[in-house]
């Protein structure tokens, strides 16, 4: 199922991807994490996981995107090559953005549960 989730979210969103300035191969990547996240590479985490990374794209632009996911990688790493991560101003109120952002996707796309009908469940 990996395989084919990971190959039909790959052929579906390289035009959102391109329109709103994240690269496909990050759109997919953060999808996918997504999806493990909650649990399994089904279609309903599939809807949810693309709602969510919508909302991040649309929400922030793919540099900052990149300058505060590596603040939030990087930000407890020891010694002066942490502290490079650590007294950065602007990347520190870039990862802010990015979780407020993170905050408002899980708001807007809550998990989608699949409803069975009486029918599906005899």
């Amino acid at each position: 199922m990996l395989k084919s989730t990971t190959i039909i979210l790959a052929l579906a969103l390289p035009s959102v991807a391109a329109a709103a300035g994240f690269p496909t191969v990050e759109t997919v990547r953060q999808v996918v994490s997504c999806m493990a996240e909650l649990g399994e590479q089904s279609e309903e985490n599939l809807l949810t996981c693309a709602c969510r990374q919508d909302v991040i794209e649309a929400g922030i632009s793919f540099e900052v995107f990149e300058q505060a996911s590596l603040q939030e990688r990087y930000n407890r790493m020891p010694g002066k090559r942490g502290g490079l991560f650590r007294d950065d101003e602007i990347s520190r109120e870039q990862l802010k953005q990015l979780k407020a952002i993170r905050k408002q996707a899980l708001a807007s796309c809550p998990a989608v549960k699949k409803v069975k009908r009486a029918e599906e469940s005899k």
